[in-house]
């Protein structure tokens, strides 16, 4: 399609708008299917993590470089807009109509949910296994930490948590010290941490409404 010049649009007319977005996962493929308005050709499609409620309806449009321009042709031709996803964790799905007028394509910053799907992608698993190691006299001991992630994991996702007498139950049960380095796919080995004789660790998420949402914390 060849076009002179691109630009955001005013509000949608109620007969362009797009309808019943929805999406469905196989197979780490995501399948993203709507209703078109009769007459219009193709659409732009933005795919995003949403990281907080401010996603759900930002008024900051995307750049014109993370929009997929989609023709009605190719939808019907693959039974709606198909994507490969490698990643876990919510994804979504945003649906701009958008027409050509002289030369000029104009996309409407459509802000309904009828063109908006909100999905998982499953969550990654971080399993977490702990072990002491100490002398009979000694006032101390090491805790040695092993993560296996399937993913790599922010750093600034999990802390540790110290406490005494008892594990700790929660992030805040307790003194919590972050991670000093991000985890990577596969088998993790932190650094010894030296404690207390009466000291138990765990691991944790710093936010678990944000984190937990992507990731499933398992402690063997």
């Amino acid at each position: 399609m060849r076009v002179t010049d691109w630009e955001w649009a005013a509000d949608v007319p109620a007969e362009l708008a797009i309808t019943r977005a929805e999406c469905r996962v196989e197979e780490r493929e995501a399948r993203l299917t709507w209703n078109w308005p009769k007459g219009l050709q193709f659409v732009y499609v933005y795919g995003f993590a949403p990281s907080g409620e401010a996603d759900s309806w930002s008024s900051t449009l995307p750049a014109r470089e993370q929009l997929k321009l989609y023709t009605r042709e190719e939808y019907k031709a693959n039974g709606g807009y198909r994507l490969h996803l490698d990643r876990f964790g919510l994804y979504a799905f945003r649906i701009y109509p958008a027409v050509r007028e002289e030369g000029t394509i104009r996309t409407f910053p459509q802000q309904e949910e009828g063109n908006e799907a909100l999905f998982s992608m499953g969550k990654a698993r971080i399993q977490v296994a702990v072990k002491y190691r100490g002398t009979l006299f000694s006032k101390t001991r090491i805790a040695r930490m092993t993560v296996t992630s399937d993913v790599v994991v922010p750093k600034e996702a999990l802390c540790y948590v110290k406490k005494t007498g008892s594990l700790p139950l929660h992030s805040q049960d307790g003194v919590a010290y972050p991670l000093l380095e991000d985890l990577e796919p596969g088998v993790n080995t932190l650094p010894d941490i030296e404690i207390g004789k009466e000291d138990w660790i765990r691991l944790f998420f710093t936010d678990g409404k944000r984190y937990g949402e992507g990731f499933d914390l398992i402690h063997s």
